[in-house]
């Protein structure tokens, strides 16, 4: 079980790096009802329920500078966490391999963000999903995805790079559908119009982040138990 003892580090090191950035996806809150005015024969508020350019990016960020320079550091501390993590466990190459694969994803990012490219001209949705790469309150979660895949891959373990697969979807999933939207189509009672407390977009990343959290409980028991093995 020694990749497990590698892996749930990283694991940890992304949801912290996710909760902790969730205070700058509070919004203002919103209340919509019956008592506002109609619009078109409906209520004066809409919410958007999906994007395949990215849900995160359909209305403004609370503290868009905030998101980009947090993410901005947090990618250079998590890189040199993992470096760390990796060396000490005398298997810094396996760490190289996900560093490589999140500084090339920031690099693509940072070049159609400051191209402000505006994705293939084409009529299908799915010609708009790399536009998800255009730096969106999503965007890191995007990111986080394909480095715990890549980190699975080189760790050659079925169990891990099937979790990693499944972190790939719900990640897709926090990107481009609405958190709200998302609980009311599981049959959740939830108002999709209505944000009082300003959440919304903080839950996209909010699940995430607990799911990663709550893997590197698990992994990291599965590796104590392997570690105590004769």
């Amino acid at each position: 079980m020694a990749a497990a003892r590698r892996y749930w580090f990283a694991l940890m090191v992304c949801g912290v790096l996710l909760g902790l950035s969730l205070p700058f996806y509070l919004t203002p809150g919103r209340f919509c009802g019956p008592q506002l005015p109609e619009v078109e024969g409906g209520f004066g508020c809409v919410a958007e329920v999906s994007s395949p350019q990215g849900i995160l990016g359909g209305y403004a960020l609370g503290h868009p500078g905030a998101v980009q320079l947090y993410w901005l550091v947090a990618l250079v501390l998590g890189s040199c966490a993992l470096g760390w993590w990796y060396r000490r466990a005398g298997e810094a190459r396996r760490a190289v391999v996900g560093v490589l694969v999140a500084v090339l994803l920031a690099a693509v990012t940072t070049a159609l963000t400051w191209a402000d490219w505006h994705g293939f001209r084409s009529p299908s949705a799915w010609a708009e999903t790399p536009m998800l790469m255009v730096f969106n309150g999503a965007t890191p979660l995007l990111v986080i995805a394909p480095v715990l895949l890549a980190l699975a891959v080189v760790e050659r373990s079925a169990g891990l790079l099937a979790f990693a697969v499944g972190f790939c979807a719900l990640a897709y999933v926090c990107a481009t559908r609405d958190s709200f939207g998302v609980f009311h189509a599981l049959g959740l009672p939830v108002d999709v119009f209505s944000d009082p407390a300003g959440i919304r977009q903080l839950l996209n990343l909010a699940v995430p982040a607990a799911v990663l959290l709550l893997a590197a409980g698990v992994v990291y028991g599965a590796g104590a138990v392997g570690r105590r093995r004769p």
